[in-house]
């Protein structure tokens, strides 16, 4: 059976040479970062995303027909997908880009500094009534499994986090209930990635095969 595959690119391995392989609509979005930082995250998002695509379907990195159409107003600032397969997810947070990578169904993926600051007065947009996080790394836990499912389906931050009731960080990562979506916990496989100590990071896998194999990649192998 074919692999979910995570790419892991580091944000210092961007270089102008890479800028080539960005379409028009690509490269005005990179110029539009303010951040060195940033425009260094989205280039390694998108070179991952298209070297790892053209490896899978045979074709030059630059002619891999990625769309950015939004999914509300079809401007193309939206994540980047194939409209005929595979399913993509892209997450990036400090040094790490992740790209994710399905044939079998839609998913998500999100990475997270652990630096990243999520005072208390985060905690009730983040928790259900149900969850508690004792400390921060448990907080940005609950946030990662939780951006990975929302991005798994979709809805992105439009759903309250709080609509998801998932397992405490210390337990095995999974989707206990959906606020009025009793189906989804069912349909979702919800695995910890662990690409270093300083980034917490989560998948989430929507109607997947149970036996489909999941193979972690730098994206050095692609360079």
């Amino acid at each position: 059976m074919e692999p979910v595959t995570v790419w892991w690119a580091f944000r210092s391995s961007a270089t102008p040479a890479l800028l080539s392989l960005l379409n028009p609509t690509e490269r005005a979005r990179h110029a539009r970062y303010l951040r060195e930082e940033d425009r260094a995250r989205f280039l390694m998002g998108v070179v991952t995303t298209r070297l790892a695509l053209a490896e899978m379907l045979g074709m030059a990195p630059e002619h891999v027909p990625l769309t950015r159409a939004c999914p509300d107003c079809d401007e193309p600032h939206g994540p980047p997908r194939l409209p005929d397969g595979p399913h993509l997810s892209v997450s990036h947070s400090g040094d790490l880009v992740a790209v994710a990578i399905s044939p079998h169904g839609p998913l998500g993926v999100d990475v997270e500094q652990s630096t990243r600051r999520l005072g208390l007065d985060v905690t009730p947009h983040v928790l259900s009534e149900d969850e508690h996080a004792p400390t921060a790394q448990a907080l940005l836990t609950y946030w990662v499994r939780k951006e990975a499912l929302l991005k798994a389906t979709g809805d992105g931050l439009r759903v309250p986090m709080t609509d998801l009731h998932v397992s405490p960080p210390d337990a095995p990562p999974r989707l206990l209930t959906w606020k009025k979506r009793p189906d989804l916990p069912s349909r979702f496989i919800l695995r910890t990635l662990t690409p270093n100590d300083t980034h917490p990071a989560a998948l989430a896998l929507l109607d997947h095969p149970g036996t489909a194999p999941l193979r972690e990649r730098p994206t050095t192998d692609l360079l």
